[in-house]
């Protein structure tokens, strides 16, 4: 399967919940919720991670669990560009956690470009973002905390 995946509500901004979704042929989405976010970056602070470094591991960790659960279905990935400059980061950590779980890289890769208002991931994101779909599944905070510490 190959996917596109589209965030809506920036990870970084701790007022607003976080939408993660994947499309192209098959979607799902998952929301992080505004509280969740603030714990898990309050406890990277406290770890004395840099403010751009936090961003980047709560982004990462949130795409592993997006992505996971139909992982071996995936060959390729296509991400939305959000943290222009920080893309090599975020493959990197997102490659560590398929590695820690035993799982292969994709057969085409990882990759990153923009994705556009009319793509089938930003649709579904920005549905479930303002509450006119359900995510497929609500993340907690333990579950990014394993992920990031």
């Amino acid at each position: 399967m190959h996917i596109e995946v589209d965030q809506s509500g920036k990870i970084e901004n701790t007022r607003v919940d976080t939408v993660l979704a994947f499309a192209d042929g098959e979607s799902y989405a998952i929301l992080i919720p505004a509280t969740v976010k603030r714990v898990c970056l309050e406890a990277l602070r406290r770890r004395r991670k840099l403010a751009r470094i936090r961003i980047i591991r709560l982004f990462s960790a949130a795409l592993f669990l997006l992505l996971e659960p139909r992982w071996n279905r995936i060959y390729e990935v296509i991400i939305d560009t959000e943290y222009t400059g920080w893309e090599a980061d975020i493959k990197a950590a997102l490659v560590r956690h398929l590695q820690a779980k035993g799982l292969p890289l994709p057969e085409y890769g990882i990759h990153f470009r923009r994705i556009g208002k009319e793509s089938s991931a930003h649709k579904l994101a920005l549905s479930v973002y303002r509450k006119e779909a359900e995510p497929g599944r609500r993340i907690t905070a333990e579950e990014l905390l394993k992920l990031v510490a």
